[in-house]
């Protein structure tokens, strides 16, 4: 996948999903837009009784923004988005909101009177939390107008409605912050989108690839299987006429050798033990051995040893049920040690009412099984990308809840203990700021390897978000599950995480402990776990906290 590092577009070779990929977008993106611009404007509008608490002098200009401009302008929006028009122009509709919405804001801060209009940037912030992560915005459109958003607070609170110098800078602290974490929020969730879509089309790909082969395959077993068939019922119907015909038997008996022998696919017959007496080219091309070898030798000497006993029964089977035409697969050793697969038809040879043998066509799907299996490691391979984080390696946190909702499920059934570690990196901030994003991601990528260590065989580990890590801990109880978070605290010590090799930086690590409690939400259980470590940081970092 290769996308333009600024605008996230598909390039080069991708590029022609770029319309499919906007096309999805919209659809799947629609009701989420309808939905939280209805919540916007109803937010906007409630926002309205801190207006008159706040400056009831300046109340009903503020609302002339709240209520004339801006509920009408997001109104307008929503009703666009019903037309034709909308799926066209979205990004600079939706855009236009986020400006409008932000915009609306920055006039109530010229407006307000201090110290009120000091607090009405927390609104922007607000405005900047809805448009850049619950509108769907692209991450260009979106940054532009944040940015031009900024630009006005700036242009109003130096010009037009000054602010004192240590209220501005605090507040352009948590303003433009706000800004940057929005835009990295937007641009993540445009590019896992985007991610996502690719993933799932070339899946799609390569099951249409797969079954189109196996249609193909299906098709000629079918054809030759038809032929053999054909050439069965005429072989029996000469073999009626034999005594008023021998002449037109033995043609017949020529013509179907002919047609035996040059056969791609591997012709053989055998008696009722399984000795082959009889062989065509094709199998002697396939198994590598000579026709003498063949003849006398038992045929499931040829089938992989570790499926020999099973093919034995299943033709048995056939045989004591007198189960005329069977089909199986299974695979077999050539000569020289080299194994392929065969789809077989195996009939029974009657004479006379009783079963004399059996006569068999074999096709090589080697490489039918070959795809078959790609396509089935394709499929893990993506499931595997959708529930591990891709820097840890460990699970994330989307199957974190999967998990733990199955294992309280199976709990309330079997009624045995279960433990929740919940672990925050103490300091990570500052060690980040020091050392830089790389450094810090290192010692993610080194406590994740901490905690597989320490773990037992049926725990399983979670990077939960940031430097945060969860530990789910089966048949544990909280005393037990201390003893592991002990393990992983130690264990953490040794570790040097400096980038100077003459130098020392330890790091440690606070960790809530909580054991579930019966018939409890999973949200209150994760909650505790939460609540303990942040305890244990607020008592002084680098320790296990528990009831």
């Amino acid at each position: 996948m290769k996308l333009h590092p600024v605008t996230l577009k598909f390039s080069d070779e991708y590029s022609y999903l770029e319309n499919l990929f906007l096309n999805e977008y919209y659809y799947s993106s629609l009701s989420n837009i309808r939905i939280f611009l209805i919540l916007g404007a109803v937010l906007y509008a409630a926002f309205g009784i801190l207006d008159a608490v706040l400056i009831p002098n300046q109340m009903f200009n503020i609302w002339f923004i709240r209520f004339i401009v801006i509920g009408p302008g997001l109104v307008g929006v929503l009703i666009v988005s019903f037309s034709d028009v909308f799926k066209k122009h979205m990004q600079a509709v939706l855009a236009f909101a986020f400006m409008l919405a932000g915009g609306g804001i920055i006039c109530m801060v010229a407006i307000a009177p201090p110290p009120a209009s000091y607090g009405y940037y927390a609104g922007l912030m607000l405005v900047f939390m809805w448009g850049y992560a619950l509108i769907r915005l692209f991450f260009v459109w979106a940054s532009v107008a944040g940015w031009l958003q900024v630009i006005l607070y700036e242009m109003t609170a130096i010009w037009v409605n000054p602010t004192p110098v240590n209220v501005f800078i605090n507040n352009n602290f948590f303003f433009i912050s706000a800004n940057l974490v929005g835009m990295m929020t937007c641009y993540a969730i445009e590019f896992y989108a985007r991610r996502d879509f690719f993933m799932k089309t070339q899946l799609e790909k390569e099951r249409e690839n797969v079954r189109r082969v196996n249609e193909e395959l299906e098709e000629r077993v079918r054809q030759r299987t038809e032929d053999f068939s054909i050439i069965n019922r005429a072989l029996h119907q000469e073999i009626l006429g034999h005594e008023r015909a021998e002449k037109a038997l033995r043609e017949s008996e020529e013509r179907y050798r002919d047609l035996v022998e040059n056969a791609n696919d591997m012709v053989f017959r055998t008696d009722r033990k399984g000795f082959f007496t009889f062989v065509n080219v094709s199998a002697i091309r396939m198994t590598g051995y000579e026709e003498e070898e063949l003849i006398g030798k038992n045929y499931s000497l040829l089938i992989r040893p570790d499926l020999r006993e099973k093919a034995l029964y299943f033709f048995g089977l056939q045989l004591q049920n007198g189960t005329r035409n069977t089909y199986s697969e299974y695979p077999i050793l050539r000569k020289d040690g080299h194994e392929i697969w065969l789809g077989q038809n195996t009939q029974l040879i009657t004479e006379d009412g009783r079963v004399v043998g059996f006569q068999a066509v074999s096709r090589d799907i080697t490489e039918r099984r070959r795809l078959e299996k790609e396509l089935k490691e394709s499929e893990e391979r993506y499931r595997a990308l959708s529930i591990v984080d891709d820097l840890t390696q460990l699970f994330n946190s989307r199957h974190f809840y999967n998990q733990l909702q199955m294992e309280i499920d199976r709990i309330e059934r079997r009624d045995y203990p279960l433990t929740l570690l919940l672990l925050d990196i103490d300091d990570f901030k500052i060690f980040n700021d020091t050392y830089g994003h790389i450094e810090g991601d290192q010692v993610l990528v080194r406590l994740g390897e901490v905690i597989k260590r320490c773990m037992r065989k049926e725990d399983s580990a979670y990077r939960y978000g940031g430097e945060e890590f969860t530990i789910i801990l089966p048949m544990t109880t909280k005393n037990e599950g201390a003893v592991i978070a002990e393990r992983i605290r130690e264990e953490l010590k040794k570790e040097n995480f400096s980038p100077d090799p003459d130098k020392t930086v330890k790091l440690t690590v606070s960790i809530g402990l909580a054991q579930y409690m019966n018939n409890e939400d999973i949200k209150a259980f994760v909650n505790r776990s939460d609540h303990f470590m942040y305890r244990g940081k607020k008592d002084g970092k680098n320790r296990i906290c528990f009831e």
